[in-house]
């Protein structure tokens, strides 16, 4: 027993210390309860959902706000980080917050993320805001690791609960009427800003669509070289995406072309991991101003890959940068797996090597056999395929033993993989390529990134089944606008 780990709550956090005298919610307490990993009753939890959802449900699709602010890129499940986002970005009693969305998934505290957020929604409706990313889903929290998260923690009817209060989320925003800010980007289906508000929001995110584009769709990766592409054009418009397997890619041309219709400085988004917690795309030569920004909020994504977490502030029409590090935080085993499942490769490597000095034993004798069945292959050939099937459980059983051994003296970095792949198995072939192909792939930003990219894309979708694959522009109808 360690006497310096403080035990977390044995019983959920009593309504009167949850909610004041007039019914408003005592966030401090809040906090420091899910500090501890204490839980919330099953009814009070509901109750924090619901009046965040009346919230939600009567703001607008496209929400009009001006400076000062802070603006949040990805949190995914990563509650002790949002803490310190929340200490970088201010407090929310006396600062203004915008959130791009993705505030659950591949972290284990997504449920304590979601109660936080939503009891801050529920105390400043007016100052504090949150947009709707593309894993605020039933498809993206079933396959990743939220819905287990809430079944282990709770009920499947607190996760229908937070469901339906996903799909009341807003799902982008202006500021100062300059910045459009949006949790994945453009679509070639809007654009005007108008548009957006004619969306139907309520309701799970589609596949395809300008609902889609505006929670999937990344802007081009300007490191490409042109020859790498299928047409030029894809630089500058827009493209399949085939890192999400759904959605588009764009690039400067329609970036350009929106904003200027729109009457933009530029574009905030977030959707994808940064080193540094932020990027710069499409840098203006002349002002050096950036068309798009991305945010990232989640340092050391998956705990894997060190990278820093960020925040913008704005102020009086200037934009600051926040960069924060990783927090300590709880451990749990990869999609909240139990010890016993958690030590079967420590057994299973014993019983390979009891089983391999029981055939080694034996595959002495069977090397003589051999031997001596050379001699008489011609009238007894069965001999030499019995040595050889014998031979053949010998490598299987050494390889067996081999992968067990792997998982053993690697099982920290497996850990490390194993969060980066929902469906519970590490990559293909890995295990068999042996202890350094695995600290490998855990051990820069790069690396991981490489690792996690399968996890990017739509989950069911192996083929490109939404959207073109030759570049596109704006609606032809739209065109000369």
């Amino acid at each position: 027993m360690l006497n310096d780990v403080i035990a977390p709550p044995r019983f959920p956090i009593a309504r009167n210390r949850l909610f004041n005298e007039d019914n408003s919610i005592n966030l401090p307490n809040l906090r420091e309860h899910l500090h501890k990993e204490g839980r919330l009753r099953l009814e009070d939890a509901i109750e924090i959902i619901d009046r965040a959802k009346a919230v939600y449900r009567a703001e607008e699709n496209l929400l009009k706000l001006d400076d000062p602010i802070t603006v949040c890129g990805d949190v995914h499940g990563q509650f002790f980080d949002l803490l310190r986002l929340m200490e970088a970005g201010g407090d929310p009693a006396t600062n203004k917050y915008l959130f791009l969305g993705d505030y659950v998934d591949r972290g284990c505290f997504s449920t304590e993320v979601v109660f936080y957020l939503f009891a801050h929604k529920v105390q400043y409706p007016e100052t504090f805001f949150m947009l709707r990313g593309n894993h605020e889903c039933r498809h993206l929290t079933a396959f990743f690791n939220f819905k287990d998260e809430c079944m282990y923690k709770y009920n499947v009817e607190l996760y229908d609960a937070v469901m339906d209060c996903f799909d009341c989320l807003p799902i982008a925003a202006t500021i100062n009427k300059k910045f459009f800010c949006v949790h994945g980007g453009l679509s070639p289906d809007i654009r005007s800003l108008h548009e957006i508000k004619d969306i139907n929001r309520f309701e799970e995110v589609p596949r395809e669509g300008a609902f889609c584009d505006l929670l999937w769709s990344d802007p081009v990766d300007e490191s490409k070289e042109d020859e790498d592409l299928d047409d030029e054009d894809t630089l500058n418009w827009f493209s399949h995406n085939e890192t999400r397997q759904c959605s588009f890619v764009f690039g400067v041309e329609a970036v350009q072309t929106f904003l200027k219709k729109n009457h933009l400085t530029a574009i905030i988004r977030a959707h994808e991991v940064q080193y540094n917690g932020y990027k710069m795309h499409f840098v203006n030569r002349q002002s050096q101003i950036p068309r798009v920004i991305t945010i990232f909020s989640a340092p050391n994504y998956c705990d894997v890959y060190k990278n820093k977490g960020a925040c913008l502030k704005f102020d009086n029409e200037l934009l600051n940068i926040r960069q924060f590090v990783c927090s300590p935080h709880p451990y749990y085993l990869p999609n909240f797996m139990d010890v016993f499942s958690w030590s079967l490769p420590f057994v299973a490597e014993k019983v390979t090597d009891m089983l391999w000095q029981i055939i080694q034993h034996g595959s002495e004798t069977a090397g003589i056999e051999e031997l001596q069945s050379v001699t008489v292959s011609r009238e007894n050939p069965g001999l030499n395929n019995k040595a050889n099937i014998l031979r053949e459980k010998v490598l299987a059983v050494t390889k067996m033993m081999q992968m067990y051994k792997t998982l053993r003296q690697e099982q920290e970095s497996i850990v490390k993989l194993k969060q980066l792949s929902p469906n519970k198995k590490l990559p293909h072939g890995i295990l068999a390529q042996g202890s350094d192909a695995i600290r490998q792939a855990v051990s820069t930003f790069k690396n991981a990134k490489a690792t996690d990219k399968n996890n990017e894309a739509i989950p069911g979708y192996e083929e490109v089944v939404s959207g073109p694959k030759t570049p596109v522009r704006f609606r032809e109808d739209e065109e000369t606008a």
